[in-house]
């Protein structure tokens, strides 16, 4: 599983700058945007919603500040930025009721 996440963590870090313009459908799944586009209400605003916009809402869950002097998000912001959005999808699943329960 370990291996999955540094793959994915490292496939990201790279789409992100030779592709920033890339549909954000490749790379995070429905759950995962909408949970990123309510995480971060500032970024919400944002006219464009491709991956490079995702990808900074996941380096801010990670600690990235994303001021404009800075350099892109790095491996280890969107390494911690991933484990949040892991724990927000895991806790927005178990928050539903279970699907054929009755009243």
């Amino acid at each position: 599983m370990c291996c999955v996440v540094a793959w994915r963590v490292s496939w990201l870090t790279i789409l992100a700058r030779e592709a920033p313009g890339a549909s954000p459908a490749a790379v995070f799944t429905e759950a995962e945007r909408d949970l990123l586009d309510r995480s971060t209400p500032k970024l919400s605003q944002a006219p464009s919603r491709d991956l490079a916009f995702y990808v900074r809402a996941v380096a801010r869950l990670g600690g990235y500040l994303d001021r404009a002097s800075h350099p892109p998000p790095g491996a280890t912001v969107i390494w911690r930025g991933m484990s949040r959005l892991a724990d927000l999808v895991e806790g927005a699943r178990t928050s539903r009721p279970p699907l054929g329960t009755c009243g």
